[in-house]
């Protein structure tokens, strides 16, 4: 090699050295430096967040029965199994900004930092990493795109006002195209966590033109095809379906764009209507489509709901359930679509509720309809029981009014027929046939007796007819005709109460004559003495199936008015439970409800029911709150202040000033007369009463508290006092009959009563036996022990010439009563009596009644 080329490598060498110094900001430094960085750390960290990336979108699972998301979920489960790659991205990144730190791929090394962060929900981290390139950063493009990763950081840390404060600020900033597209799909998402669907359609389609194949545009332009859909833009929705199928998405979300079109496509005539099944049908035998078919038939349902055939769409719906191979939130969804046509549609709740339970057991628990579905079923399962409370109670009565020998002929033949359904259910399983679920029959009115069945006439029950499934649609015409689907369609047109009454009139004809309606399915037996052990023969069981039916009523009317919103259905449970049971203690809240509901209604019964109220329960605080609406809270302004007259007398009370605390309490009640204090206030008037007029005149005002304040809490309270008082004048009787004698020159006894007990027993008379000697120095008195009655025993010391040794001798036994008390926490009595008096105390037992003789004759 000649001599120049050797020295013209090596200074070339030394110059590629010089341009290695991280320090130098010349042309050959920074060109190595970027060129360095761009492709080694920097796209080795750039390929693993890409990696990530996908990672989470092929593992996304999209709910095509809602709208897709915009961005897909980062799932805590993928993210775990990413680790490495994520600590792979901040190593590479961090190598490019420490070993390159003049090249300009330093602020999008720092961006892949905070990405990597973002997407291990490390949110604090990565704000902090985004906040400092907008600080730091030269670049306005990596600024920028920094500052859009901090919008998406901060609505996903539930920062919203941070959130947005960042997208108002990027609202003055010229965006390149790149940071433009991904602002705007950053903004949507804030209006999608919003729920916000009309600003986030504004923001997607402003955006979706520039968006590429990699931005996800054929997702993006099918979930704008989606809230179309749903505002009833069909044309606009086909047009986005359409523009979606050109980017040539994957098969699920091309299938999925081809089935939804197919709902918004413009039905001129009836030909499209045609056109638009056969397309389905086309779909259904595609054998690509045979895991989508459940979703296939959920939207033929959908379609069949636009043309009003809800029988169609039910078959269809069932189908889906059917066909559902591995999604079971379609399925669950098949199942709520059920349950919202016979809850919403044909009003058959017990059907429904049956649809709901299911929904519940398949719907994904993560589902955003979850929580609302499983409400729903709450309420119904709660509603059912009432039902099938007032069905079976009533179906119970009509069996006991029926006479023996139709009764044994009736029970026989429910009996056969429960083990012939037995027989065959057994028969299908053999042949792996599922059978029917036979109590979900169409019963449109849960309280028809058009399914009356009776012994006599031999016909079976209907629980077990499968012909008895459409009767709930025939019932429903024949009562409410054949009137369109609609929003409280029984509300439309029901202005008069002539009107309401007539079509009211012929449901309440149907509730009052009950009859056995296959409830004794509900009944557990087969044997004829099983069934007759649950019929109420006696009184006694007759009242109970009838209070049990009275509280179901009002349940059942609270259920319809407060949690299904029904208001004509309420009114009739609350009307019969008022007919039915004219003493019922729901009486005063009944009436009130009845009241609001017929107002509401705008029918003209409102004013009879609230004079009914007014007039038969004028004391209570739903009579008041008709006259005067705003009686609640009037009434807690004047609580207020009665209550410092209420202080005031009570402490005369304590003083025994009772006059002063009667003219106190007299005077608030004038100036501030029926309030929620009020029944306090009486109860401190009867207390001062009693101090004053005795103890007949306190039980009269005890009992008049009740009609007073029939609703007060203090009631409890009261009937405590009421017996306290009764107990009180039973002793006081009682001491009358029970005479002691006061003659005390005579012979005395001491007497230790102590609780009967096998540990006791032993120990006391010892005891006292052990103080005699040692003790009280009395060694020659006799002690014996007697049974007193079944709860005391006693140890009788004996003899004492007279009252006053016998006293002295007592004393000293109290002194040690101590020593009694250290063998456990009982009650002991001890006392002197004469010879005489005790006769009469072990024959009559009155402790008590010579205790106070004891008390005011010897102490």
């Amino acid at each position: 090699m000649p001599k120049n080329t050797e020295i013209l490598l090596g200074l070339l060498f030394v110059f590629l050295l010089a341009g290695c110094s991280a320090e130098r900001k010349n042309v050959l430094s920074k060109t190595y430096h970027n060129t360095t960085a761009r492709y080694n750390a920097y796209f080795y960290a750039n390929e693993r967040i890409k990696e990530v990336e996908d990672a989470i979108q092929d593992n996304h699972k999209n709910n095509f029965n809602e709208f897709l998301k915009i961005f897909s979920d980062v799932d805590s489960g993928v993210i775990n199994s990413l680790r490495d790659q994520l600590d792979e991205v901040i190593k590479k990144a961090s190598i490019a900004i420490q070993r390159h730190p003049n090249s300009r791929w330093v602020d999008d090394s720092y961006i892949l930092v905070g990405k990597s962060r973002y997407y291990a929900a490390d949110f604090v981290n990565a704000i902090e990493t985004f906040k400092y390139v907008n600080t730091k950063s030269e670049d306005d493009n990596a600024r920028h795109e920094a500052l859009v990763w901090l919008m998406r950081t901060f609505l996903d840390y539930n920062e919203e006002n941070n959130a947005i404060a960042v997208s108002d600020y990027l609202k003055k900033e010229k965006l390149n195209s790149r940071n433009y597209r991904l602002l705007e799909l950053t903004r949507a998402y804030l209006d999608e966590k919003r729920e916000d669907y009309d600003e986030m359609i504004e923001h997607l389609v402003t955006v979706a033109p520039s968006l590429t194949r990699q931005e996800n545009a054929a997702r993006i332009n099918f979930l704008i095809g989606q809230v179309y859909q749903q505002k009833g833009f069909d044309a606009e929705a086909f047009n986005y379906y359409d523009i979606c199928l050109k980017y040539n998405p994957n098969y699920e979300l091309s299938f999925y764009a081809k089935l939804n079109m197919a709902q918004v496509t413009e039905l001129a005539n009836q030909n499209d209507v045609k056109k638009t099944r056969r397309y389905f049908v086309k779909l259904l035998k595609d054998r690509k489509n045979f895991e989508f078919k459940d979703k296939i038939y959920y939207e033929m349902a959908n379609f069949e709901i636009k043309q009003d055939d809800y029988d169609k769409a039910i078959e269809y719906y069932k189908s889906s359930v059917s066909s559902s191979v591995s999604n079971p939130r379609q399925k669950g969804y098949s199942y709520l679509r059920l349950g919202e046509i016979y809850f919403d549609h044909l009003k058959n709740y017990e059907t429904a509720k049956a649809y709901y339970d299911s929904t519940v057991i398949a719907l994904p628990k993560d589902d955003d309809l979850y929580a609302s579905v499983s409400e729903r079923q709450e309420i119904l399962a709660d509603f059912v029981d009432q039902i099938n409370i007032i069905q079976l109670q009533d179906s119970l009565l009509t069996l006991a009014d029926m006479d023996t020998t139709n009764l044994y002929a009736y029970l026989d033949e429910v009996i056969a027929e429960k083990q012939r359904l037995a027989d065959e259910e057994a028969k299908n399983r053999l042949k792996g046939i599922t059978a029917v679920n036979r109590s979900q029959t169409d019963i449109f009115n849960p309280f028809s007796n058009n399914t009356l069945v009776t012994a006599a006439s031999g016909s079976t029950w209907y629980f077990y007819n499968q012909n008895a499934v459409g009767m709930g649609q025939t019932e429903f015409k024949r009562i409410w005709g054949d009137i369109p689907l609609e929003d409280h369609w029984r509300r439309s047109n029901k202005s008069s109460a002539s009107e309401f009454e007539e079509e009211k009139q012929e449901l309440i004809t149907d509730i009052e004559n009950p009859a056995e309606n296959g409830m004794m399915a509900l009944v557990e037996g087969n044997s004829r003495e099983q069934y007759l052990a649950s019929i109420p023969f006696t009184p006694e069981a007759r009242q109970q199936a009838l209070s049990k039916i009275e509280t179901a009523y009002y349940n059942l009317g609270k259920i319809y008015n407060f949690q299904l919103d029904e208001k004509i259905y309420a009114a009739e449970s609350f009307e019969i439970l008022t007919g039915r049971f004219p003493d019922s203690q729901y009486m005063p809240e009944v009436l009130y409800l009845l009241y609001l509901i017929y107002k509401d209604l705008e029918n003209d019964k409102y004013l009879a029911t609230g004079n009914r109220l007014t007039t038969d329960f004028p004391n209570t605080t739903y009579a008041k709150l008709v006259l005067n609406p705003n009686y609640k809270e009037e009434s807690n302004i004047a609580s207020e202040m009665l209550k410092g007259y209420y202080k005031k007398a009570y402490n005369y009370y304590l003083a025994d000033s009772i006059d002063l605390a009667l003219a106190t309490i007299a005077e608030g009640a004038s100036m501030y007369p029926d309030n929620s204090f009020s029944d306090n206030v009486e109860l401190l008037r009867i207390f001062l009463m009693a101090k004053t007029d005795g103890l007949y005149k306190y039980q009269y005002e005890l009992q008049e508290f009740d009609n007073k304040f029939p609703e007060s809490e203090l009631l409890g309270y009261i009937e405590e006092l009421l017996t306290a008082s009764e107990d009180l004048q039973t002793r006081l009787a009682t001491e009358k009959a029970i005479q002691y004698i006061p003659y005390f020159d005579q012979t005395h006894f001491c007497v230790f009563l102590y609780p009967t007990n096998d540990d006791l027993t032993d120990k006391i008379p010892k005891h006292i036996d052990e103080l005699n000697k040692n003790v009280l120095a009395s060694g020659d008195l006799k002690t014996g022990n007697l049974m007193f009655n079944d709860k005391y025993s006693m140890v009788l010391i004996n003899q004492f010439t007279d009252r006053e040794n016998a006293l002295a001798y007592f004393q000293k036994l109290i002194e040690k009563q101590s020593d009694f008390e250290q063998l456990g926490p009982y009650k002991f009595y001890s006392f002197v009596i004469s010879e005489d008096n005790f006769q009469i105390l072990y024959q009559t037992k009155g402790l008590e009644e010579y205790l106070n003789f004891f008390h005011a004759n010897y102490q």
